[in-house]
């Protein structure tokens, strides 16, 4: 069965959308679903500083046609999966961002939940996972300028075909800000939820880990964690029930994954509608 594919978006920088992608799947392993995160921010990538790994093969190369998407596939502290993009020029001139669709055709059966960590702007590469996954989380800080681009991001995902599942607020409790309860009834969204400012986060980071991994009990990780039980209740329920019965399934994964396992990948059917890169054009125009 294909995975539930989740993009994290928003197109403001630096309101925590990676950290935000992170820590969701976290949660998620932590319940324990079979979790891949896709960096589709070619051109300003960060996971890899995140959770401080260096890969060989990235995104970049995959979408190049230089590499397997199963070569791309690193797991990482939290017990997740992660495809992460390049940070090269190079890479990121040589990579077809057409290519992403095919990308998640070939691991998605591999998994519960693919999230997209996608970048900030109104980019190609930005825009395409909007269509592709099954619903988007808009990211923003309580600011006027981010949450104004919040609007448009929602807007364009639904343009694009995409179910908005509704707006995540992050460093939330600081400043003059309007309480977030009302800001999500601005923007006629479903509030997520809010992540409060908490120096667990950046000392997570500098970790190289998952807040949720290394301060469970911290406000950050309790917010992210409800966020995820929100989002996906249903399959971490049914994960916990299968984990009950059998403690191997979430051991086994990628290539790069100690054991070396490999699982098999199978294609959507031909019936899948989900956004064409002709209709990222159109809902950019229209806008």
């Amino acid at each position: 069965m294909p995975a539930r594919t989740l993009a994290v978006a928003g197109a403001k920088g630096g309101v925590g959308k990676t950290t935000t992608s992170i820590n969701l799947s976290a949660a998620l392993a932590e319940a324990g679903l079979e979790v891949l995160v896709v960096e589709t921010d070619l051109a300003m990538a960060n996971v890899v500083d995140f959770l401080r790994f260096s890969p060989e093969e990235t995104l970049h190369e995959v979408l190049a046609a230089d590499a397997a998407p199963r070569d791309a596939i690193y797991s990482v502290p939290g017990g997740f999966e992660v495809l992460p993009s390049g940070t090269t020029v190079e890479g990121f001139v040589n990579a077809d961002v057409t290519e992403i669709p095919a990308v998640l055709e070939a691991v998605e059966d591999r998994y519960d939940v693919v999230i997209f960590d996608t970048g900030a702007g109104v980019s190609h590469e930005s825009l395409l996972p909007l269509g592709l996954a099954d619903r988007t989380v808009i990211v923003s800080s309580p600011r006027v300028a981010s949450v104004r681009d919040a609007n448009k991001t929602a807007e364009l995902a639904e343009r694009l075909g995409g179910e908005v599942a509704g707006v995540l607020f992050s460093k939330s409790g600081t400043g003059r800000s309007p309480p977030p309860e009302q800001i999500a009834s601005y923007l006629e969204l479903p509030l997520l939820g809010h992540v409060p400012e908490d120096p667990a986060v950046p000392s997570a980071q500098d970790s190289g880990r998952p807040v949720v991994t290394v301060s469970p009990d911290s406000p950050a990780a309790r917010a992210y964690r409800e966020v995820a039980g929100t989002l996906f209740e249903e399959k971490a329920d049914r994960a916990a029930r299968t984990n009950g019965d059998s403690t191997t399934a979430h051991n086994q994964g990628a290539r790069n994954r100690p054991d070396g396992d490999s699982r098999d990948t199978r294609n959507r059917p031909d019936s899948d509608d989900r956004a064409s890169s002709g209709s990222i054009d159109t809902a950019v125009n229209d806008n």
